[in-house]
């Protein structure tokens, strides 16, 4: 069931106006059912999937709390993880795995091997995620098990979160199920603000931009230089508005019920640097790497590591090159079953590492050319720099795989010549038509992409919308006309599914 489709819109309403009549203690049954129904509406038979893992990791969960040794409780964690990762993995990663086992390359240009077709289930890499979280917080005595199964049931499958995060902690999220939520004015509006606000970033301009995206990326007729550095540009954004829209609209939805899910997005393209937008851009996924594989890989270097020093250069930056590139290879792996994006979180760590060892050379760069003294040329040089790295990246993300990614990253350096703009532009200009809209329309679209990052900005530390109620009334209800009328007239209501559904 899409956010986007009725059928949604209708679901929510109904589930909302039984949850706030009926008993606190019998809510969870209404979530728990609700998340189920919502879950059918994508594949049924796979709804026994998320059963299974829900019932597995609620047996493990106990089992690792079970044991007041933390030798007891590491096994368990570790037969937990396994068992999560072998599901995730047979959903996942047959079609990558076979390619392995049958020599194929996907650089070469013969015909595809015969692959093995297995449909992913939606949301598996997210819960398995959270399932993992679960098992690891309750080994590090973060955490109890969650002895009551409904309770741990709506804590995995909480449908808002269920196909694509946020990833939330079970500290956060478990203790939430226990509270009596009141209907609260503020807060249904606030989440109503915020679905609709996910709404306008999702119809209006992420798939407004994905038809043009789409016909540049899947047609080598239209491979130049000049419009596949329009598209890879364009796809920053849609691949944003759309993913944030999605969190923005769960978010809300979750507030409505009462629920408060964690902030997912906070300006990335804003970053001053790439390590600085991994704390940015898909805020739980980046947590969750930093304390489950990061740290503890790095921790578990550094006690092997004696020296202070390896041929001039220090452990530390040992030890942080070697665990942030496994860490965004993994990454990569989470994020597909393709060897492009293996190659995308490569590139990732490769901007890490390079940034991590040049990192002084470039303060001293910066401050022997008196360069840093221009505190705001400074900032807007260093996000531009950062968010040209990011939309190269994309580039690996988008193709359709690692081959196809090479000859695309080939051809953004050609066809560069004094008539290549005027070419790129009748180019864009045939596309824009073929997608039923005029440059008029197109050009407002992308005028509203700076105007979503600058009230994004604006309201960066105000989530609660206090700062948003102050405003004069009919300035309120003017942006909510507003925002709705833009909807109706440039939303694209077509079933367009969410780039995350693959992953």
């Amino acid at each position: 069931m899409l956010f986007t489709s009725l059928n949604f819109l209708i679901f929510f309403c109904l589930v909302t106006g039984i949850y706030y009549t009926i008993p606190h203690r019998i809510r969870w049954i209404l979530l728990l059912a609700a998340s189920l129904v919502f879950y059918l509406f994508s594949l049924p038979v796979y709804t026994i999937v998320l059963v299974v893992s829900i019932l597995l990791n609620w047996f493990l969960g106990i089992w690792v709390d079970h044991y007041d040794q933390n030798a007891g409780r590491k096994q368990v964690m570790i037969l937990g993880i396994v068992l999560n990762l072998l599901l995730l993995a047979v959903f996942r990663y047959a079609n990558l795995l076979w390619e392995i086992i049958s020599g194929y390359s996907p650089l070469s240009q013969a015909a595809d091997p015969v692959m093995i077709r297995i449909i992913v289930p939606l949301g598996i890499s997210f819960y398995t995620f959270t399932n993992i979280s679960y098992l690891i917080e309750i080994k590090r005595k973060r955490v109890p098990a969650e002895k009551h199964l409904g309770y741990f049931a709506c804590y995995l499958s909480f449908f808002p979160k269920l196909i694509q995060g946020p990833i939330e902690r079970p500290q956060h999220f478990l203790p939430q199920l226990r509270e009596k939520h009141i209907f609260t004015y503020s807060e249904v509006t606030n989440g109503i603000r915020l679905m609709l606000w996910g709404y306008f970033k999702k119809l209006v301009i992420a798939d407004q931009l994905s038809g043009i995206i789409n016909t540049v990326y899947d047609n080598k007729l239209n491979w130049h230089g000049p419009l596949l550095v329009i598209a890879t540009l364009l796809y920053a954004f849609q691949i944003y508005m759309d993913f944030s829209g999605y969190i923005d609209i769960a978010r809300g939805a979750a507030k409505i019920l009462g629920f408060n899910l964690s902030k997912n997005f906070n300006n990335p393209y804003l970053s001053k640097s790439v390590k600085e937008f991994w704390t940015r851009w898909h805020i739980t996924l980046s947590k969750w790497l930093r304390d489950y594989i990061f740290l503890p890989l790095a921790y578990y270097l550094s006690s092997r590591m004696r020296k202070e020093k390896y041929a001039g250069i220090s452990t530390e930056k040992y030890l942080y090159s070697i665990a942030i590139s496994v860490t965004f290879l993994l990454c990569g792996l989470w994020h597909g079953v393709g060897w492009n994006f293996i190659a995308w979180g490569g590139l990732f760590a490769v901007y890490l590492v390079v940034g991590s060892l040049t990192e002084k050379p470039k303060k001293l760069f910066y401050r022997e050319t008196g360069f840093i003294a221009y505190k705001t040329a400074y900032n807007v040089v260093q996000v531009i720099i950062t968010f040209l790295l990011v939309c190269f990246a994309w580039v690996f993300f988008r193709a359709a795989d690692l081959g196809t990614a090479f000859q695309i990253v080939s051809r953004l350096f050609s066809g560069w010549d004094h008539d290549s703009g005027i070419t790129a532009l009748r180019s864009l200009q045939g596309i824009i038509g073929q997608q039923g809209l005029t440059i008029p329309e197109v050009g407002f679209v992308l005028v509203l992409i700076p105007c979503i990052v600058f009230i994004e900005y604006y309201f960066r530390d105000h989530a609660s919308g206090k700062t948003f109620s102050r405003l004069p009334l009919t300035v309120r209800w003017g942006a909510y006309y507003l925002l709705v009328l833009l909807i109706c007239y440039f939303g694209k209501f077509e079933t367009n599914s969410f780039i995350y559904f693959r992953f």
